[in-house]
């Protein structure tokens, strides 16, 4: 049975075959210089900036598949519709929208190429943008 961990719009990751190694996040927010008559400048917030989040993971396509989910997964992003950002409880049961976001970048990095002309182990990465600035974005986890 497979348990999934993350979902980008139909894109289920899970152990195998995408399988997702590292979650980074980032959050910012905006405190531009205010330059003040006869003392230093001082920051004044002015709102959040703009917020990322990416998965890096890997596939063993000669020995798992995943290549064409990797496919998949960069024909969603080249359709420029945003998508659903879902992950699970560590038991598998209840899911959590996050919210809706952007494909922003897909990379990869293919290792030991076979005949086939597909890595054998490929590391890959995807850069994901929150779509609205509704503010339900930051801090997934």
């Amino acid at each position: 049975m497979v348990i999934p961990i993350l979902a980008i719009g139909p894109h289920i990751f899970a152990a195998l075959p995408l399988s997702i190694q590292t979650i980074k996040e980032t959050t910012k927010a905006n405190w531009p210089s205010v330059n003040r008559f006869g003392v230093g400048p001082a920051r004044q917030f002015v709102g959040r900036g703009e917020d990322s989040f990416e998965v890096e993971g890997l596939y063993f396509h000669a020995e798992f598949g995943g290549h064409a989910q990797y496919l998949m997964l960069k024909a969603t992003q080249s359709a420029g519709e945003p998508v659903e950002l879902i992950g699970w409880s560590a038991a598998g049961a209840a899911a959590e929208v996050f919210g809706t976001v952007v494909i922003l970048t897909v990379s990869a990095t293919h290792k030991k190429i076979t005949r086939a002309g597909i890595g054998a182990i490929t590391e890959f990465s995807i850069e994901l943008a929150p779509f609205g600035g509704d503010g339900s974005f930051g801090g997934l986890f």
